[in-house]
């Protein structure tokens, strides 16, 4: 449709509903005029619509209008005139108008005397849209948005906020889905201002609607009246937008389905459909009178399959586009993040690069992040998962007065432990075990305003169409929860807590938070007297022993002396020597799914017909150390590839080495070009790399030549024994070009 007949339905529809009479094109006293409105039998209305602003076009037009309005006024007729124009008229064409008994005003200064959109705009703006608010001070987000793409449902094809808008204005009805935290509402407000900066030329106006505001409303006249109520405008400006809504003029922007209220908590499958139906039948009903392209979001794991989904929204599948958030940032969004958020800090490799997760590290003051991540290696700053957690909790309770984030978080505890017996690491969680961990939690059954955080639990996500039942969605919060989990179970004396039989240990994150916590609460002697404790007795959860254990190896304590104590069917996550501060236990016939061999051995530790996931420290049963006996070791990482490089623990001076040593020494060819030496690497430190090459250039490590002006490095094949060495004991290395390299500050 090209602009001027989009401008002039958009004249004759506004026409309609300012003054609810037919408005269209036609002849009155034998001339023809763009819309006429017959208001009565002695009232008229003429508009004419122009897109050229040249002011004898105004003045022609007035002429003709005039010579009418004589011809009527004989007949008894009052004639009302009005042109409209597609841009803002100069004061010489409004003073014509006037002349003439003429309005001439801009097609927004028309459209205001139906709906004032601008004012809405501005109100809107100033209010938060959904839970795009700064994680640290609760404010609405203001912050510079990054630009990232979505990706439609059931292919990898990615599209960005510019191809969304298109979409809308083109009249498709959209679903747009995402886990917690991954960027729904910041979509939306996103998308607000795109399609406001198209209005001059679409006439197409977006109206953003929170739905966890619209509890209890069952049709769209009230959803409508109570959007326009909280932002304070006018009653009269409502009613007008009751008249239109369902034209092709008002896109509406649907932010939250699955924060919509629902009656009690029923573990019925069936009973529950029903009540989340009963929830969304306000919604309903707007989504099917609504005459222009819509877009609506939620939670995917909020209803328990598509079908349930497009029936309760009343969305035809084949009329639906379905549009999905990404988990993560990729690498140039990521990038782009931290440009935009001024961060100059190294974040730990641990943190998933999830908007939210992100955006409640920017909203820190810069100090508090140094701390945070003070660790060289960029490895310390677990103090950020605490900080997100009770975000998230608080987040979620604010849905409902009632709620408090504690609540929340105590739920979500109980959960992670119910998924330490889980064959799968996240799940799955049924719907009756939600159920049991509120009671666990709360030791109450949950209430009707509870039922909506049980429903939509953060964190969690569908397992499948087929089911009701939820996994977690990352280890990021699932193994932080089940840290804390076990923390609180020794602080308040659970004997229950070594009587189950876990087969889910703590990984690495889970350990560094549990670490954390032990050294935040100074509660080293309480987690060191359980773990003894527990081996003399031996009691059936080996799991939290270990978990302890290898959290205890990573705290400020000196040391912890198990005297000799022999701990039998040990099962760690990860146990890393590169800390020893264990000493004197055997662990006989365990399960060590990943450890870290360090520097030094350990004093006194025995590891005795075990087997071993993943040794990291040596290449080969060549390298293996005595005080590991008849164990079988599935896998040794040598540090080789890219992957292995950046899952180290190096610090950014190592890394870089490591990565031109294996590049240069043992990678297929006689040379690499400078570029390709750290390729793949992030936010590599240039001055790093120049210090490290000059220095494997002056000692004759490496030999250069030059192919079109670019170096080439080579290796000095003499050499090839030493650096073999080097890259196989790695931190346990006293080679010269280790330690110097290791010494290296960050310029």
């Amino acid at each position: 449709m090209n602009k001027w007949k989009t401008l002039e339905d958009a004249v004759r529809q506004y026409a309609e509903y300012i003054w609810e009479r037919p408005a269209k094109a036609d002849r009155l006293a034998g001339t023809n005029f763009d819309c006429i409105i017959r208001v009565s039998e002695i009232e008229s209305i003429v508009i004419e619509i122009t897109q050229n602003n040249c002011l004898n076009k105004i003045r022609d037009d007035s002429a003709k209008i005039n010579s009418i309005r004589y011809k009527m006024a004989g007949e008894g007729i009052v004639l009302r005139s009005f042109i409209v124009c597609d841009f803002q008229p100069t004061q010489g064409m409004i003073d014509t108008g006037k002349e003439n008994h003429v309005e001439v005003l801009s097609f927004k200064e028309f459209q205001r005397k139906f709906f004032d959109f601008d004012s809405y705009k501005n109100i809107r703006l100033r209010k938060q849209f959904g839970s795009a608010i700064d994680p640290v001070t609760g404010k609405k987000d203001d912050s510079s948005y990054t630009p990232v793409t979505y990706t439609l449902a059931g292919s990898e094809i990615e599209i960005s906020i510019y191809d969304i808008a298109a979409r809308l204005i083109r009249g498709e009805k959209i679903i747009l889905l995402g886990d917690y935290g991954t960027g729904k509402s910041r979509c939306f407000k996103e998308l607000f201002s795109k399609l406001d900066e198209s209005t001059n030329k679409t006439y197409y106006y977006p109206i953003a609607i929170d739905l966890k505001d619209m509890w209890g409303l069952e049709n769209s006249i009230e959803i409508i009246r109570r959007h326009f109520s909280n932002l304070g405008i006018s009653e009269n400006n409502t009613n007008n937008i009751i008249k239109a809504f369902n034209s092709e003029s008002l896109c509406f922007l649907l932010d939250g389905f699955d924060e919509i209220g629902s009656r009690p908590w029923n573990e019925d499958k069936k009973k529950l459909e029903e009540l989340r139906r009963f929830a969304l039948q306000g919604v309903k009903d707007l989504l099917s009178k609504t005459g222009a392209g819509f877009i609506i979001s939620g939670r995917d794991h909020y209803f328990n399959s598509n079908d349930e989904m497009f029936s309760t929204l009343g969305i035809k599948e084949s009329e639906a586009t379905i549009i999905r958030c990404k988990e993560e940032f990729d690498l140039e969004e990521f990038q782009q993040f931290l440009d935009i958020n001024n961060i100059n800090i190294k974040l730990p490799k641990w943190i998933p690069k999830k908007p939210l997760i992100l955006k409640t590290i920017a909203s820190m003051p810069q100090e508090e992040l140094s701390i945070l991540f003070s660790n060289g290696n960029g490895e310390a700053g677990t103090g950020i998962w605490f900080k997100f957690i009770d975000y998230m909790c608080e987040r979620d309770a604010s849905i409902h007065a009632v709620l408090d984030g504690g609540t929340v978080k105590e739920v979500l505890k109980a959960l992670a432990r119910k998924t330490r017996n889980k064959p799968q690491n996240i799940g799955p969680i049924t719907e009756n075990e939600i159920v049991e961990a509120f009671k666990d939690a709360t030791n109450t059954h949950p209430s009707e305003q509870a039922t909506v955080m049980l429903q939509r639990l953060p964190g969690l996500g569908r397992v499948s169409t087929e089911t009701g039942d939820r996994n977690f969605i990352d280890d990021f919060i699932l193994d932080g929860l089940r840290a804390l989990d076990v923390s609180s179970g020794v602080h308040k004396s659970d004997k229950n807590l070594l009587n189950h039989s876990w087969v889910q240990p703590l990984k690495k994150l889970g350990v560094d938070i549990l670490a954390y916590d032990i050294d935040n609460s100074n509660t080293h002697s309480a987690f060191i007297e359980t773990t003894k404790k527990a081996i003399r007795t031996d009691k059936s959860n080996k799991i939290v022993v270990s978990d302890i254990i290898s959290a205890l190896n990573k705290t400020r304590v000196d040391f912890v002396d198990y005297e000799g104590l022999l701990f039998t069917e040990p099962h760690f996550g990860i146990l890393d020597f590169s800390y020893n501060k264990i000493k004197n236990i055997e662990f006989s016939h365990g399960i060590f799914e990943e450890l870290n061999l360090g520097k030094i051995d350990p004093s006194g530790v025995i590891i005795f017909d075990s087997l071993i996931e993943n040794l990291s420290g040596i290449p080969s049963e060549k390298g293996m150390p005595a005080w590991i006996k008849d164990s079988k070791v599935s896998e040794f990482r040598a540090v080789d590839t890219l992957t292995a490089i950046k899952s180290s623990g190096l610090t950014d001076a190592q890394t870089i080495l490591v990565s031109i040593l294996i590049k240069v020494y043992r990678q297929a060819g006689n040379g690499r070009l400078e570029h390709t030496l750290v390729k793949g690497l992030t936010q590599v430190n240039k001055g790093l790399l120049k210090d490290i090459l000059h220095y494997l250039i002056r000692n004759k490590f490496l030999e250069t030549s030059k192919d079109k002006g670019e170096t080439i490095y080579k290796p000095v094949r003499k050499n090839q024994g030493k650096i073999e060495k080097i890259l196989t004991e790695l931190d346990r290395s006293k080679d010269d070009i280790w330690l110097h390299v290791s010494s290296l500050e960050i310029k």
